[in-house]
Parts: C-alpha cells; sequence; structure tokens
C-alpha cells in the first residue's frame, strides 16, 4: 500500500494521546482521569493546532441514531471549544471504540480515520494509527474485530436495548483486559507485531515516523537511521503523551504530572 499516493499535509504543533479507555474499570477511576485528561488540553489549547486521538479514547463506544454513550460532557465540552478555536482533531478509532460513526464529526469537527493513514506533519513523512491487527498473523483477533465490525453485524447490535448493549460490551471488555497478564506489556522490540508492519512498510516505501497506541507502553525505537517508531503508551497506568512542535524534528514523549 502507497501511503503517500494523496497525503494529508499539516503544519503546526501537534499533540498525540490514546487509549484513555474511559468508562473503565470504574466511574470513579474514569472521571478521574478524564479530568487529568481535560487539564492536559487546557495546558496545550494555545500552543497546538493538531489534536491527534490515537483509539481506544472510549472502552466502549456505540452510536445508535438518538443516542450515545452518557457522561464525557466535561471533555466534550472542551474538544467543542478547541475546534471552534480553530484546532484541527483527528480522531482514529481503535478496537474499543470502532463503532464510532459521525458523532465526533457533526459535534466537534473531528476527521475521522478508520485504519492508518500516511500524513506529511510538518515535512515529515508519518503513518499514523491505532495499531492494532497488522504487522502479524494475528488471525483470532482479525477474526473477532471483522465479526465486530462487520456492519450487518452492527445494525443487529443496534436493536438491544442500549442498556442491555452497553453491559454486554462493557463486559466483553473487562474480560478482555483480564486475559492479558504483564508479560504483554513488555515492548518486544522487533519481535512487536506494529514493528514488524512498519519493516514491511519500509521495505516498500521511505517513513520518517510511524505513530501508534493500542500497546500501553510509551515507546521511542530508532528503526533506522531516518525512520523511528513511537506509540503514545496509556491513560490507564503512565498517562503519556507526544508533542510534536513544528520547529522540532521529531515527537517527543511526555508524561503527564498527576495533581
Amino acid at each position: 500500500m502507497n501511503y503517500f499516493a494523496d497525503p494529508i499535509k499539516i503544519e503546526g504543533n501537534a499533540l498525540f494521546v490514546s487509549d484513555a479507555h474511559l468508562g473503565a474499570p470504574s466511574e470513579r477511576e474514569s472521571l478521574q482521569r478524564e479530568e487529568w485528561l481535560i487539564q492536559l488540553l487546557l495546558e496545550k489549547k494555545n500552543d497546538i493546532q493538531h489534536l491527534f486521538f490515537l483509539g481506544d479514547m472510549f472502552d466502549f463506544w456505540f452510536e445508535y441514531r438518538d443516542v450515545v454513550p452518557k457522561g464525557y460532557f466535561r471533555l466534550f465540552n472542551i474538544l467543542y471549544e478547541m475546534n471552534k478555536a480553530g484546532i484541527n482533531i483527528y480522531f482514529f478509532t481503535g478496537n474499543h471504540d470502532m463503532w464510532v460513526q459521525d458523532y465526533f464529526t457533526k459535534q466537534f469537527g473531528c476527521r475521522v480515520f478508520y485504519k492508518q493513514q500516511g500524513l506529511i506533519v510538518n515535512g515529515k513523512r508519518c503513518v499514523i494509527g491505532h495499531g492494532d491487527g497488522i504487522g502479524g498473523k494475528q488471525y483470532r483477533y482479525m477474526f473477532i474485530k471483522h465479526t465486530f465490525a462487520f456492519k450487518p453485524n452492527r445494525v443487529l447490535y443496534g436493536f438491544l436495548h442500549p442498556r442491555l448493549a452497553f453491559t454486554l460490551a462493557r463486559r466483553f471488555s473487562r474480560k478482555s483486559r483480564q486475559a492479558h497478564g504483564p508479560e504483554e506489556f513488555v515492548f518486544r522490540k522487533e519481535d512487536e507485531f506494529q514493528v514488524k508492519f512498519a519493516r514491511q512498510v519500509l521495505a516498500e516505501e521511505p517513513v520518517d515516523l510511524f505513530i501508534f497506541g493500542h500497546r500501553h507502553i510509551p515507546i521511542e525505537y530508532r528503526l533506522t537511521e531516518q525512520s523511528v517508531f513511537l506509540n503514545t503508551g496509556d491513560w490507564l497506568d503512565n498517562f503519556t503523551y507526544l508533542m510534536f512542535e513544528k520547529a522540532s524534528e521529531s515527537p517527543t514523549l511526555h508524561y503527564f504530572k498527576q495533581n
């Protein structure tokens, strides 16, 4: 795949965040993380021109015609203000919020992406996305993902009452998290699926930066002299984000200090 046949070109300071999993594991913990995320956005609001959400910002998201998940008013308010201030917002869906449709576009002007995308950011060729299901033979995972993403299944799920639909989804999400042991949150360098994917792309075309989420591990890993792989980490345990300032050569990884 040629990611740069017709790339999106942007200039300016950009903030990258992923994997907040808002809504989990409890309302109290979710509200606290949401508050910290809002603090970050308020701190950066006057310094950035672009905001990237790289998937799994919500532990579950489903849009009915007239219903969306309750809550997140404070976050949505700041996104509305940022959009009105001229900040471009890019929302990449993850495996937990793949059912995003047009709510964020209509309400906050978000540009929504459902897979990795080639962008030229401050002159750098970047492949950006959530980063799930790439770079390897993840047959079981991809079967489950395609089952959920299959449009007729999404339509059928929409016939469920929201209370039942959200309860089932949260139960499935909780079991999915419990199935991951500590060893899954260790960076495996060349054995990482995302790094394998980056190597596959580099064999076909030059890329300066690969920027993903999904792994919940903050990573900066040099692939070649010209190419770097970065992962935003998460907002469950690490509270990390990337800042790509226009004057810099590449994004820098930061840890948010919770007050």
